[in-house]
């Protein structure tokens, strides 16, 4: 199932521009299933500097998914603290995409995974993902890997 070639690493500042790509693919991606999501006219530029962000900032744990030096994939996720909650530590999934010719290859199993190692070490019990409602193929993806619903999040304009 899983191709021995990819390899899931932290980005190093030489991935700044694949990875930022990939971020940019991402929104693009989630504007089909929500119209809240469009993307605003500079998207790549601010991609560009949510992927340095990511790359740099110890608060957000991110890996990416390499094949053959090209970076098919990334996760990002956050951890966020409940202090009143027994298990008062959850790490949330904000972003994962993988590259279309690149899916079911086992890439997106492999970056959640790796995620979950680094938190499990971390002490952390659970593991939740954020994406649009309409986002079938990441509910199909998720629901498939165990994860099952936690909570909802209602949007509206005004």
């Amino acid at each position: 199932m899983f191709d021995t070639g990819i390899v899931i690493r932290k980005p190093i500042n030489n991935d700044l521009q694949g990875l930022a790509e990939l971020v940019y693919r991402f929104y693009a991606f989630n504007e089909e299933f929500d119209s809240s999501w469009a993307i605003a006219p500079n998207a790549r530029e601010l991609a560009k500097k949510l992927a340095e962000d990511m790359i740099n900032d110890p608060n957000i744990s991110v890996y990416i998914a390499d094949y053959d030096n090209i970076i098919s994939g990334y996760i990002k996720s956050i951890t966020i603290e409940n202090p009143l909650l027994i298990h008062n530590k959850i790490e949330v999934i904000k972003e994962l995409y993988v590259k279309p010719q690149m899916r079911r290859t086992g890439i997106a199993s492999l970056l959640i995974q790796k995620i979950s190692e680094e938190i499990s070490k971390k002490g952390i019990k659970y593991i939740a993902v954020e994406f649009p409602v309409q986002n079938w193929i990441a509910t199909d993806l998720y629901k498939k890997l165990g994860f099952r619903p936690y909570s909802t999040t209602y949007i509206k304009e005004v």
